[in-house]
């Protein structure tokens, strides 16, 4: 009888425990990321009595009551609601943020209602700082976790220093049924020998031109202008001369600055089939001299098979721009009309063959190459890699984990990752308040990977995840728990009047 007493005193008491468990999960149904808690009750050990005679083979026992066994958190996701800013984080999947304390211990989270302190730290309402990998101005990872820090009083971060163009892309109809420059003599460049930068226009207002726009190093915008006239048709195919010349009253360039020469930077021709579509092309650029005179200009550098022009402004070091107007040389040099290496070959060896007309070695043609088609002459496509100094504008964080930042200038820079952090089991973390876990023994290697690959859940912005706490469930185990708990304290009260009754027998 006396074992009947300890026995509903265990019942009560794990019931109490289990109890408070409940009320945890009750407490924290509207807490951030908050993982619900299960009770786990089992049995405490069985006590033996003895058998009689005719039941020798027979085992008596006799349980000793109940204890909590396990206390288990269900990590299953909770429900997503939008968030207040975009540093408001939840993740998809598995994983977990890692943040730092302010005394540099490491903990982990699903929490991810982060905003930035005064000095441009991300961290949450404890103050912890969110991890992330810093990303340089190439795009390359460091090979390191630092606290996410984006100082807007920070000249760097603030403004985007502006960027000199280096490359052009343009798609150009080069259409025109107007022969401005004709001379037999030298159908491949009358136009170059005509160019007088003291005049103006330096050409022909009748000559079409095309501009091109390029930023410089202050990141100015500025203009080169691309000059075109037909020269011959020879078995149907169509070839047209091209100068690209920039101001001549911005070209600072020594040699050329203040005389008629000034602004050329490029001269050439292209070939175009029956069709209108582009079947090879040459770019001559300067060697010094009188650049009227063809004996000074010679075929183009190639830099990544694309010909290049260097120019210069007051002030300014030189700038040199590659120019793809829909080809590149695969073989990345010059070969004639008869197939045969032209590098070096200057403007005046042309004369007024056409098989002596250069070309680009294995060209490849882009889908958007430039056309001499029976319309206007027009810029159909432009694009290039210089631009203006920005301002800050806004910041994102991608589904990767990846902190951009984005400024006026239309730039996007790519200054962080946060990682997500995975466990062998989830069940060995230690609940350490403020919606943060540590990292213990028992719950094996912790793991770091990008967001949104294979095993790592995606990130995602203005958004957080809320609590899998399920109110109906809880209100259940809570009547199941008081019912057992008074079911117990029944037990023990009936079992103590027993023994009082048994005692009185004795006394009388």
């Amino acid at each position: 009888m006396m074992q009947g007493l300890y026995s509903s005193a265990t019942g009560m008491q794990s019931h109490s425990t289990a109890l408070n468990v409940v009320s945890q999960n009750i407490a924290n149904v509207n807490t951030v990321a908050f993982k619900q808690q299960m009770y786990l009750i089992s049995d405490l050990g069985s006590k033996d009595l003895p058998a009689g005679a005719a039941y020798e083979m027979e085992m008596k026992q006799v349980g000793m009551g109940s204890q909590i066994g396990e206390v288990r958190t269900n990590f299953n996701i909770g429900s997503y609601e939008i968030g207040t800013a975009e540093t408001d984080l939840a993740l998809s999947g598995k994983g977990y943020f890692q943040v730092v304390s302010p005394d540099n211990e490491i903990f982990y989270t699903r929490a991810g209602n982060f905003r930035f302190n005064a000095e441009g730290v991300l961290t949450n309402p404890s103050g912890h700082q969110l991890m992330g990998i810093p990303i340089d101005a190439d795009g390359n990872e460091a090979g390191i976790m630092e606290p996410i820090t984006i100082n807007t009083n920070d000249d760097l971060i603030s403004s985007d220093p502006p960027k000199a163009t280096t490359q052009i892309t343009a798609s150009v109809n080069l259409y025109n049924n107007q022969n401005v420059y004709d001379d037999p003599d030298n159908p491949y460049f009358s136009m170059l020998q005509n160019w007088n930068a003291e005049n103006e226009p330096p050409l022909s207002s009748n000559a079409k031109s095309i501009s091109l726009q390029y930023y410089d190093a202050n990141g100015t915008k500025q203009s080169l202008q691309l000059y075109l006239d037909p020269a011959t048709t020879t078995n149907g195919e169509q070839v047209y001369e091209y100068i690209i010349a920039m101001d001549p009253e911005l070209d600072a360039r020594a040699e050329y600055q203040g005389t008629k020469s000034a602004g050329l930077l490029m001269a050439g021709t292209m070939t175009f089939s029956s069709a209108g579509e582009l079947k090879n092309m040459n770019a001559f650029t300067p060697s010094g001299g009188d650049l009227t005179g063809l004996e000074n200009w010679t075929l183009a550098d190639l830099q990544n098979g694309l010909p290049t022009v260097t120019l210069q402004q007051e002030g300014l070091a030189p700038q040199t721009i590659s120019l793809n107007l829909g080809m590149q040389s695969n073989g990345n040099g010059w070969i004639n009309g008869l197939n045969e290496g032209a590098d070096g070959m200057t403007a005046d060896q042309v004369g007024t063959t056409f098989s002596s007309v250069p070309g680009m070695t294995d060209p490849e043609f882009s889908s958007n190459a430039t056309t001499a088609l029976k319309t206007s002459a027009s810029l159909k496509n432009l694009q290039q890699d210089g631009y203006t100094t920005g301002e800050l504008n806004n910041m994102f964080i991608n589904e990767d984990g990846i902190v951009q930042l984005s400024y006026t200038n239309g730039q996007t820079h790519d200054i962080y990752r946060i990682p997500v952090a995975r466990f062998t089991s989830e069940d060995g973390l230690y609940r350490a308040g403020n919606n943060l876990y540590q990292h213990t023994p028992e719950a094996g290697n912790v793991e770091f990977g990008i967001a949104g690959t294979e095993n790592y859940g995606s990130i995602l912005a203005n958004t957080l995840e809320t609590s899998n706490v399920d109110m109906s469930i809880e209100m259940v185990n809570m009547i199941i728990l008081q019912r057992g708990f008074q079911s117990n304290s029944k037990s023990l009260q009936t079992i103590d009047t027993m023994l009082q009754k048994a005692m009185e027998l004795k006394r009388t």
